[in-house]
């Protein structure tokens, strides 16, 4: 059965929807960041913890911007705590005084998981709302590490829910566990880097998981029971380390992002790689380059870029992405780095940075002045306008339809479609003797892109009668 083309974006992070090319070279894009500084930094007094955990996102509901960060280490035998921020543009962030926890002999903060919880050894990777769950006391979800009772069976991963984003709720044991219980149902054993997915194309919910030297994943239907975990990702080679991912439903797909560990004896730096996945389960890195390369000298994220644990927010045609940076190396076990790489660098806390992309910006196709051409594999088109989502100021771009045996549809060649040049991220396509597409919506067809010194990100049908 064809795909459907419908308003979710479809683009060119894979070529699962792609037939023919010719003279047309594919691109992937790095984010760029916002200013030199961080936007949210452990600058409280119950904030001094040298890393961190976060999540952000955008709560449309209430029109806030939320993060919830792990936080700690204000005085002796105190741990992690997570706090909680809020803020109308996601670059400048208040912490309310929620009056929660205690910490420092006052309430005056906002932590909403304290110290004195599993004393202080959790740590909580993604916390998101859930748009899925009827249960308004189950609004929000969260999956976190505990190294409580190291060596027990109340070491390993966690979830929480919560009405508000502020009391939360936790199972009384591990999801998954460091150390299965012999002869129990216990699910592991797993390590202690995770992050979750609210799978909305499948009414779903996975987490992403440690076991051993492999990234897998455990899905649920009602986040109480999980299957077993099963590896979808391997390492190459000894020399990286498959730290963590997270993943989420973009356009008609996955996407996601994997902090990736270069353990080079002379590096011991980690950086954020794109993922992608047509069913949420199967997952492939199509391009090794960081999305958001670590600073260089003199910047405070030197050495370690990191995701963090929720998706990227739209904000009007770019991505909010954030991440964790921090210009301390990951040179902890003793034997794989070199030491004279120990003095260089600042072991200081972590902060989240921001970076932005171009919205759809993922990756693109595109042809110089002696043009070419792509064609999709058949789709039925599920609207009456195209739009696309492209680079073309000082070139073009046509659109050719053709039914599903590769014929051009009478009308909409591209002699009849007129020239799309613009640098937009939703640009109309027309036809100069069709009002729209009205009279083939519904139908199985091909697109063939004509591209000349142009680039293409994306593309998408939608109603007229909904715009």
């Amino acid at each position: 059965m064809p795909a459907t083309l419908t308003s979710q974006p479809h683009l060119f992070v894979d070529l699962n929807e792609v037939e023919e090319r010719c003279n047309i070279t594919r691109n992937f894009h790095t984010a760029s960041k916002y200013g030199r500084h961080p936007v949210l930094k452990q600058d409280a007094p119950w904030e001094k913890h040298p890393g961190m955990t976060a999540s952000v996102i955008y709560d449309a509901e209430e029109k806030v911007f939320k993060a919830w960060y792990m936080a700690g280490f204000y005085e002796p035998g105190s741990r992690h705590v997570q706090c909680y921020a809020i803020s109308d543009d996601g670059i400048h962030w208040n912490k309310p005084a929620l009056g929660l926890h205690e910490a420092l002999g006052s309430t005056e903060n906002n932590i909403v998981i304290p110290a004195t919880y599993h004393d202080g050894q959790d740590h909580w990777e993604s916390m998101l709302k859930d748009p899925l769950d009827s249960d308004p006391a189950r609004r929000y979800k969260a999956l976190g590490w505990s190294s409580y009772d190291w060596d027990g069976p109340l070491s390993g991963i966690y979830t929480a829910t919560s009405p508000d984003g502020l009391t939360w709720v936790h199972t009384p044991e591990p999801v998954f566990h460091f150390h299965p219980r012999p002869g129990s149902d216990d699910l592991g054993p797993v390590g202690d880097a995770q992050g979750l997915m609210i799978d909305t194309l499948r009414n779903r919910y996975v987490a992403f998981l440690r076991t051993g030297i492999s990234r897998s994943l455990s899905i649920s239907e009602d986040f109480v029971r999980w299957t077993a975990p099963r590896p979808f990702l391997q390492s190459l080679n000894e020399e990286e380390t498959l730290y963590n991912n997270v993943g989420f439903v973009y356009g008609n797909q996955y996407l996601g992002f994997l902090t990736h560990f270069d353990r080079n004896a002379y590096r011991q730096t980690q950086t954020l790689q794109l993922l992608t996945s047509r069913d949420g389960e199967t997952w492939m890195r199509p391009f090794a380059d960081p999305v958001i390369p670590i600073g260089d000298v003199g910047e405070w994220d030197r050495f370690q870029i990191l995701l963090t644990g929720a998706p990227p927010i739209v904000v009007g045609d770019r991505l909010f992405i954030y991440y964790r940076g921090t210009a301390r190396r990951h040179n902890k076990v003793k034997g794989e780095f070199e030491p004279r790489i120990d003095p260089d660098q600042d072991r200081r806390t972590m902060s989240i940075g921001l970076a932005t992309l171009r919205l759809d910006g993922f990756a693109s196709i595109a042809a110089s002045y002696d043009g070419g051409y792509l064609t999709t594999r058949p789709m039925i088109l599920g609207g009456d306008v195209l739009s696309l989502n492209a680079v073309s100021d000082y070139g073009e771009v046509r659109v050719e339809i053709l039914d599903e045996k590769g014929e051009t549809i009478y009308g909409y060649s591209a002699q009849d479609c007129i020239p799309v040049s613009v640098d937009c991220v939703e640009a109309e396509v027309a036809f100069r003797n069709r009002r729209s597409l009205s009279e083939i919506s519904g139908k199985t067809i091909k697109l063939r892109f004509h591209l000349k010194n142009a680039r293409l990100y994306s593309f998408r049908a939608t109603h007229s009668s909904h715009r």
